[in-house]
């Protein structure tokens, strides 16, 4: 598949070479595929094949600068990536512009990375995974949404908690997280107490009482930042962030066969999570929104529009594809390899995501569980009174 990425800037330790030493492998094995595949352009009378004039050796992969023939298509090199990949037995990233850039790197990816192994890095940021490249993360004060899609038992929740662990660890005092477990409170409900958590609900019922005090939050918070006239969380002085997690949100669908009041608890939790979406992450809440096969049922469109971090782990169909990142490629990621997952933004990667176990998941968080006997108490008395209304410090 032609797959086009950014040109990363060269760093200062990156060895530039202009010309190549004449035992290159890759670059005469290259030269012998563009004249193979009549990779070339007339110049006068003459045939012009691609002409390296530049090689950068970075950590993790030698670049091949190529200037190509006036006239030479993207079209003509499509088949390229492929071809190149499996002659030189590497995996190789193509990019084309004004000039032929062939990425040639040194490993694959994992097949399996230890969430211990992630590196330490400042501000609201998460790991998403380790490629050809190296480590990738993401920073929630850049882009606040997120939407993670894939079949179950490839990666899904462990992502989940790869995020939650990795906020906790780095963020102990100044994250607040409300998780909407909705396969009952299996996968989450164990970490209830922690001080981090503002609260797990199971069931529909429970996730609407959660997000109606979401919803009252962001009303506090809207006023705060029309008296201070401030307009992102990321400009004021405010230190702390709010994470909705939803697992499982296809629970959250109302469908024909429900009654009527199930129904409409179901619609109003969709609608509560579209304005998050659209107006919460000026105010500091970030929305990680899961689901096993996205659909236009399950996956809202407000949510999908201002959610601009898509993850998707592998898919069925194209089809789910197409919904979960607006492209094709997530039905064909490795069934045997679990935690493999295609990155969107602006630019579309495949990573290998960090494996975290439930065991060492809790030997990181235990440490901040707390007794809330006393909070769970008062907030069903305030339940029964019908005061829903709550503010996170």
């Amino acid at each position: 598949m032609w797959e086009l990425f950014a040109i990363p800037l060269v760093s200062s330790a990156a060895a530039l070479y202009v010309g190549t030493r004449k035992n290159d492998r890759n670059k005469t094995t290259m030269d012998k595929i563009f004249k193979n595949m009549k990779i070339s352009g007339m110049e006068g009378n003459y045939f012009v094949y691609p002409k390296l004039i530049k090689k950068e050796q970075h950590k993790n992969y030698d670049r091949y600068t190529y200037r190509v023939p006036i006239g030479l298509s993207e079209k003509t090199i499509e088949s390229l990536q492929e071809i190149i990949s499996a002659t030189l037995d590497a995996p190789i990233e193509i990019t084309f512009k004004k000039h032929l850039i062939v990425d040639v790197y040194h490993h694959e990816i994992p097949e399996l990375v230890p969430y211990a192994e992630v590196p330490n890095k400042k501000g609201w940021v998460v790991p998403l995974g380790v490629n050809e490249k190296g480590w990738h993360f993401h920073d929630f004060d850049k882009t606040p949404h997120c939407i993670i899609s894939g079949t179950t038992r490839f990666g899904k929740t462990v992502m989940l908690k790869n995020i939650m662990t990795y906020l906790i660890e780095h963020h102990a005092d100044d994250v607040e997280i409300l998780i909407l477990d909705m396969k009952g409170g299996l996968e989450f409900g164990r970490y209830r107490n922690l001080k981090q958590v503002i609260d797990v609900a199971s069931e529909a019922v429970e996730a609407h009482k959660a997000l109606q005090k979401i919803q009252q939050y962001m009303a506090q918070k809207m006023l705060e930042f029309h008296e201070n006239k401030w307009s992102n969380i990321v400009n004021t002085p405010i230190q702390k962030r709010l994470f909705i997690i939803v697992d499982e949100a296809a629970q959250l669908t109302p469908e024909k066969h429900m009654q009527k009041e199930l129904k409409n608890t179901l619609s109003a939790c969709q609608h509560i999570l579209g304005e998050v979406a659209r107006i919460g992450g000026a105010l500091g809440v970030r929305l990680i929104f899961c689901t096993q096969y996205p659909t236009s049922d399950t996956l809202p469109r407000q949510i999908k529009q201002n959610a601009d971090l898509k993850i998707s782990f592998r898919l069925p169909a194209g089809y789910a594809s197409q919904v979960a990142i607006d492209d094709y490629g997530a039905e064909k990621l490795p069934s045997d390899i679990k935690g493999r997952a295609i990155i969107k933004t602006h630019e579309m990667m495949t990573v290998q995501t960090p494996f975290i176990s439930d065991d060492e998941m809790w030997k990181r968080l235990g440490g901040y569980e707390v007794d809330k006997s006393e909070a769970t108490e008062q907030r069903k008395e305030e339940n029964e009174r019908g005061e829903d209304f709550v503010r996170f410090e």
